[in-house]
């Protein structure tokens, strides 16, 4: 009986080991930690959100609502640069400029744009290719490891920074911090 009882225990403690070993496997490797948005010209659009919500434990998800007051929207620059947190935050492989209705007409996914335009599209309105009409929106964009899948990382801070021109004017800015762990 004492055999039966000893070897149940062995049983049942590793399988909660197996479940915890698995649960910190699927946790993501990396989140958002911050979350800043600034327009150049209030006339032209202006943040009404930009926060990080808490969605769950580990989880964050990134809200955004941007009004444009001067639509439709058919002529878009974006510039796409990367910093990583050593000593104060330094450029870190891309700094890009590109004409962003052409990339959402024809998005090229193993870019470094198509990566963070993948990203954008889970969970904003940011899905078609110009004009652009209506308000900016994104809902509790979370992020995960699956858009790095291409892109490794070494554990670390970054800072993915995302400026929009619109008729060669920067209009708006919006900085994404993210927290990467291995």
């Amino acid at each position: 009986m004492a055999e039966l009882v000893s070897s149940r225990l062995i049983l049942v403690t590793a399988a909660i080991l197996c479940s915890l070993s698995l649960r910190s496997e699927c946790r993501s490797k990396s989140r958002f930690i911050n979350m800043q948005c600034e327009s150049y010209n209030e006339s032209y659009a202006a943040f009404e959100k930009c926060k990080l919500n808490l969605l769950g434990r580990g989880r964050v998800g990134a809200d955004m609502y941007l009004k444009l007051f001067q639509t439709p929207i058919d002529n878009c620059w974006i510039n796409w640069s990367m910093y990583r947190r050593y000593n104060g935050f330094r450029p870190f492989l891309y700094n890009i400029s590109t004409d962003l209705c052409q990339l959402l007409g024809n998005p090229n996914a193993i870019s470094f744009q198509g990566l963070v335009m993948n990203a954008i599209k889970t969970g904003s309105n940011l899905n078609h290719s110009c004009p652009y009409n209506h308000d900016i929106i994104m809902d509790n964009m979370e992020f995960s490891d699956d858009f790095l899948k291409t892109l490794p990382l070494p554990q670390g801070i970054y800072k993915i920074q995302l400026r929009f021109a619109t008729y060669k004017i920067w209009r708006v800015q919006v900085t994404v911090f993210i927290e990467r762990k291995e």
